[in-house]
């Protein structure tokens, strides 16, 4: 399989590959910049494509010919939260919901009613801070830690569901996953509802994309998505799709 160890190791022997023969034949500086280039290349992929799995496995999915889906919700919880919790008790569907530890202390009520009616509570972070990447793999042990303990203090679940904020990837965030024993969640179908107005389209793409065993990734920061949830819920459930709780599509634990 080719991950960051397997590259990293590639790299190095074509770098002294190249060294070696530059001892005998000018070869110039293209060469170590194609290197350069291709390497640049690979490392932002592997860092910015969930389903890559070039540093850590990451669940994207579930391998099923069954027509079952799992959906789930980023960076809540937010005044849209409770309406999307009155849509799927509504449609009597259950969703897992990544949330962000400095709002969930702003809203410890909507924590507990999604506990309450069946959902799963997922760790998303604490700040979802713009350079979470970037951070060491300590820092981001801190955030997951408070977050989970918020959490935990308020539901009583300890969470084992991880997303990394904007699904971005790195050697630290692997040390931070491994040491707190963490399981790694993407997505296989991405709405876009964060960059995409018209809620048609978002509807549109769902439809067109949606097949057996997909993680559906949405988002319960702005009030379209209610439309976009009830009519993506009315199509699955028409063409004979069930949806189930994460957890229960990958077969895993949801909490510790």
């Amino acid at each position: 399989m080719f991950n960051h160890r397997t590259a990293s190791i590639s790299a190095y022997i074509i770098l002294a590959s190249l060294i070696i023969l530059n001892l005998f034949v000018d070869i110039g500086y293209v060469p170590y910049l194609v290197l350069f280039l291709v390497c640049g290349g690979i490392i932002f992929y592997g860092s910015a494509f969930v389903n890559s799995g070039f540093y850590f496995k990451m669940v994207c999915s579930a391998k099923t010919n069954e027509k079952i889906i799992a959906i789930t919700f980023d960076d809540g919880p937010t005044n849209a939260t409770s309406f999307i919790l009155d849509v799927l008790k509504e449609y009597n569907v259950p969703a897992m919901f990544f949330t962000i530890g400095e709002r969930v202390i702003n809203d410890k009520a909507i924590i507990k009613r999604i506990i309450s009616e069946g959902h799963l509570i997922g760790n998303h972070s604490f700040s979802h801070h713009l350079l979470f990447s970037l951070f060491s793999a300590k820092l981001m042990m801190a955030e997951l830690r408070k977050t989970e303990e918020i959490i935990e203090s308020i539901s009583g679940k300890r969470v084992r569901l991880y997303r990394p904020p904007y699904g971005v990837t790195n050697p630290n965030m692997k040390k931070a996953m491994n040491r707190m024993d963490y399981v790694a969640i993407g997505w296989s179908v991405k709405s876009r509802d964060t960059v995409i107005k018209n809620h048609i389209k978002i509807i549109n793409r769902l439809k067109r994309k949606v097949k057996p065993g997909d993680i559906i990734l949405l988002h319960d920061t702005d009030i379209k998505i209610i439309q976009v949830l009830k009519e993506f819920l009315e199509y699955v459930l028409q063409n004979g799709y069930k949806i189930v709780r994460l957890d229960e599509l990958l077969n895993v634990d949801g909490y510790k």
